[in-house]
């Protein structure tokens, strides 16, 4: 019976092995780009998927292997059982002979002894076959589960990608917005100061030469209005950040980045 119990011993112990080569998947450097992390991270849940595919394949077979060896299992108790029966009518028929049939009945009981518990051995292999294959029916019931977690796993990664990669290109497109509309600001600044320098010098031109009044009082009143001019520069731009920030929050997936930091990098 020990010859008999080492196949199974063996299909026992390499039921699930590949359950624990999960773990050796490579991982993505923490350093990468969040982007290519992403993309790294889909690969490897890709790989994982693959495996477990292949696990539950395994499974199967050895699910199937496991209902021969019961069945063979089954076959032998029945032929025991049929030569139980043999050997007790045989038994029954040997009760009033000699004493040389006493003996050989004697070792006739031994041997229905010896099959009883060799069919008690059998019947109780059968339980624990059987137990085994439920758990092991409940493992791939798991595994099951989780491939189709994985599954699920991949694609809403893919969709996350696929946002980012959406916002990524609105972020662009509003970052050129941005440096147009600097750029227009620029020369409108650039304009009025242009204009005011000319006018400055226009009404400086006869004081230098020692008419009107002094030359204090305007370049006060010109230090005035290069004030005025200032303010309303920095109010233009102030609101040109509003305006950006606010445009950014309309956006559901910019609206993560609106915030006075970013705007303020777009701008510089």
């Amino acid at each position: 019976m020990a010859v008999h119990s080492l196949p199974f011993l063996f299909l026992i112990s390499g039921l699930f092995p590949s359950l624990f080569a999960l773990s050796d998947t490579t991982t993505c450097s923490a350093s990468a780009p969040h982007s290519h992390q992403l993309m790294c991270e889909l690969r490897d849940l890709k790989l994982k998927v693959s495996q477990l595919g292949l696990i539950l394949e395994d499974s199967m077979k050895n699910l199937n292997q496991k209902s021969l060896y019961i069945e063979n299992r089954e076959n032998v108790i029945e032929d025991l059982s049929r030569r139980i029966h043999s050997l007790q009518s045989t038994l029954d028929g040997l009760k009033g002979e000699s004493s040389r049939t006493d003996e050989r009945l004697s070792a006739l009981e031994n041997e229905v002894r010896r099959l009883w518990a060799v069919s008690r051995k059998n019947n109780f292999d059968i339980h624990d076959l059987e137990s085994k294959a439920r758990d092991a029916e409940e493992r791939l019931e798991k595994i099951t589960s989780q491939v189709e977690n994985m599954a699920d796993i991949v694609t809403e990664q893919w969709i996350q990608i696929q946002r980012l990669e959406q916002a990524l290109q609105i972020m662009e497109r509003t970052r050129r917005q941005v440096r147009a509309t600097r750029c227009t600001f620029l020369k409108f600044i650039k304009n009025i100061f242009g204009n005011h320098h000319q006018k400055v010098f226009g009404v400086l031109d006869p004081y230098l030469f020692g008419e009107g009044p002094t030359l204090t009082s305007y370049i006060s009143q010109a230090k005035r209005q290069l004030k005025r001019l200032f303010l309303a520069a920095k109010k233009h731009h102030h609101q040109l950040q509003g305006f950006i920030k606010q445009e950014m929050e309309r956006n559901e997936f910019t609206a993560a980045l609106a915030n006075s930091e970013v705007v303020f990098i777009l701008f510089s």
